[in-house]
């Protein structure tokens, strides 16, 4: 996410592993609350600054600096990275990974043979979910996560237009067409790969605890919103 691009990573791999560390020695305590959120996003919706500013409120509401958002580019960098990738793993206990080895042979039973290069990143996804108070942004997360007790799962959607003038200007995209075009492909893919090998209905709104509509809400309202229903399922005191 952006505000890794202004720190040193071996910093924040660091201050990660500390976190995980801290996070063996609590996952014991199984009476206890461990909140996570998965986001889905149609493509074009841009949740970054959504989920760190989410992170920070939600790390002054709870006093600590255990809430971190994790998007593409960071779950791909602890999926490339075998050690910091090992010491995440290293946080659960022998129980939780029998749990996850059944999870992913039922998962991964209709997938194509290029998915299966993509399970250890199922395992990062879910052993951050395990730890909680963590903001995963998509990787299938919500489908990973589903049987999981305090997970909050939201949908972030936009109109079409929004979406592809959104598209234009993080792409230096000049042509309108060239962004729709781009916008529906993108849409479609990650449509028929979910429905297709997941088994999974991304479109629905049933499918998630909240659906939100990026150009109705500030990003202000859009937390509240989130920290709120977070609340009511008591995943916060």
């Amino acid at each position: 996410m952006k505000h890794i691009a202004n720190l040193n990573l071996e910093t924040w791999v660091k201050k990660q592993i500390q976190l995980w560390e801290q996070a063996k020695k609590d996952i014991i305590k199984t009476d206890e609350v461990k909140p996570f959120i998965t986001i889905s996003r149609e493509y074009g919706c841009l949740v970054n600054p959504v989920v760190l500013a989410l992170a920070e409120e939600l790390n002054k509401y709870e006093n600590s600096d255990q809430w971190n958002g994790y998007d593409k580019d960071l779950l791909q960098k602890i999926h490339d990275d075998y050690a910091v990738n090992e010491k995440l793993l290293e946080t659960l206990d022998t129980k939780k990974r029998e749990e996850m080895t059944e999870l992913m042979r039922g998962m991964l039973t209709d997938y194509p043979p290029q998915v299966h290069a993509h399970i250890q990143l199922i395992k990062t996804v879910r052993t951050l979910a395990i730890q909680g108070r963590k903001i995963i942004v998509g990787r299938a997360g919500v489908v990973i996560t589903k049987d999981m007790k305090y997970g909050l799962h939201i949908r972030m959607v936009a109109p079409l237009a929004t979406r592809i003038q959104s598209v234009m200007e993080r792409h230096g995209i000049r042509d309108r067409l060239e962004a729709e075009k781009l916008v529906k492909e993108k849409d479609k893919a990650r449509h028929d790969f979910m429905t297709q090998y997941v088994k999974f209905d991304a479109q629905n709104p049933a499918s998630y605890d909240l659906t939100i509509n990026m150009a109705k809400f500030s990003t202000q309202e859009m937390i509240d919103l989130i920290i709120n229903a977070l609340k009511s399922k008591k995943f916060l005191k």
